[in-house]
């Protein structure tokens, strides 16, 4: 009896395993006024985490879309993706700083 308990226990935690899956995160370095990788794809709902490793602040935003506001040194920015789409991004402090966020 016990082990036809265990095995329906397994096979329910199982079937609930199989919706949607839980978010993800993507991570972005910034380094040497870079981000990196300066290319991240992300499916809608997914989080994308910028870390400050320079020593100056950065910023990471789309004209229109989205902006992480400052992330000062050694800080963390992040923004959950939204709708679809190529969205090019820059630093509001340093506009040679450019990378690419692809939601699909």
């Amino acid at each position: 009896m016990r082990r036809a308990s265990l095995a329906a226990l397994a096979l329910a935690a199982a079937a609930c395993g199989t919706g949607a899956s839980a978010p993800t995160a993507h991570r972005v370095e910034i380094r040497a006024f870079r981000y990196l990788p300066d290319t991240v794809t992300a499916a809608p709902g997914n989080t994308v985490v910028w870390t400050n490793a320079d020593v100056v602040p950065h910023t990471a935003r789309a004209a229109g879309a989205w902006d992480t506001g400052e992330i000062g040194a050694a800080g963390e920015g992040r923004i959950v993706a939204g709708a679809p789409g190529t969205y090019r991004y820059d630093c509001a402090y340093h506009p040679t700083m450019h990378a690419v966020l692809v939601v699909r």
